[in-house]
C-alpha cells in the first residue's frame, strides 16, 4: 500500500458526518489518496449511509449511537487516529465545502507547527451572511482572549501534530468544542497557525444553530 506518510510518520483524516449528502462519497474518494487512514464517525445518522462509503483497507468507520454532536465526534476520531500510531491528524467537513486538495499544504505546515488552521475568505460574496458574521465575531472574542490572532474560529478544516491532542482535547460535544480546543491551545502555550484555503458553499444545509451555538460558545468562554 502507497503512503502518504511524512518522514515515514503516519497521516489520518478523520472526518465527523450525520446524514451526510450524495458529495460524501466524493470527499472521501478525493480524500483517500492524500493520507494513510481515513476515519470516519458516524455521529448517529438515522438515514443508510453504507451506499457512501468506500470499501477500502484505509477507511475505519465508526459511530456513536445517538447524535451527540460535532465535539463528540472528533473525539472519538482523534482516540482511533492516535490508537492507529497517526503523527499528523487532519479534521475536515463531509459536506465538500473544505476541499481534500489543501491536504498537503497542512501537511507541510505541520513540519513547523503543531496546531494549523484553514482560513477561508470572509467575502459576502463566497459564504453566506451570517457566516462571516458569526465567525467575525467570535475569532474577534477569541483572539482577545488568548491574545494572539484568531483568524478563523470557525473552521472545521484542521492539522494537528498528535502529540499536543491530549492537551487540548475539548470537554463541550458541540461545534463549541472547536473553540473550546484554541482555548485550551492558548492555555497551554501552544501557538496556532493558518494556512489560507478556498471554501465551496453550495446549497448544504448548515446543522449549526445560531442561537444554541452563541450561547454555548459564550459558556465555553466563560469557563477559560
Amino acid at each position: 500500500m502507497e503512503s502518504k506518510s511524512i518522514d515515514n510518520l503516519l497521516v489520518t483524516a478523520v472526518i465527523p458526518f450525520y446524514n451526510p449528502e450524495k458529495i460524501f462519497k466524493k470527499v472521501i474518494e478525493d480524500v483517500l489518496p492524500l493520507v494513510d487512514n481515513l476515519v470516519l464517525v458516524n455521529d448517529g445518522s438515522t438515514q443508510d449511509v453504507n451506499h457512501l462509503i468506500a470499501s477500502n483497507a484505509k477507511v475505519y468507520l465508526l459511530k456513536l449511537e445517538y447524535n451527540s454532536g460535532k465535539g463528540a465526534a472528533l473525539k472519538k476520531g482523534f482516540g482511533k487516529a492516535i490508537a492507529l500510531g497517526s503523527r499528523y491528524i487532519i479534521t475536515l467537513d463531509s459536506d465538500y465545502q473544505h476541499e481534500p486538495k489543501y491536504i498537503p499544504a497542512f501537511l507541510e505546515a505541520l513540519k513547523t507547527s503543531g496546531f494549523i488552521i484553514g482560513k477561508r475568505n470572509f467575502s459576502f460574496s463566497q459564504m453566506p451572511f451570517m457566516r462571516v458574521l458569526s465567525n467575525t465575531i467570535t475569532s474577534k472574542v477569541l483572539s482577545i482572549k488568548t491574545k494572539q490572532k484568531i483568524f478563523d474560529s470557525q473552521s472545521g478544516f484542521r492539522g494537528f501534530d498528535s502529540s499536543i491532542i491530549q492537551l487540548i482535547l475539548p470537554e463541550t460535544n458541540g461545534f463549541e468544542a472547536e473553540s473550546e480546543m484554541i482555548l485550551r491551545a492558548a492555555n497551554k502555550g501552544i501557538p496556532i497557525s493558518f494556512i489560507d484555503i478556498s471554501t465551496k458553499y453550495g446549497n448544504q444545509k448548515s446543522s449549526i444553530k445560531a442561537l444554541k451555538s452563541i450561547i454555548s460558545f459564550l459558556k465555553v468562554i466563560m469557563k477559560y
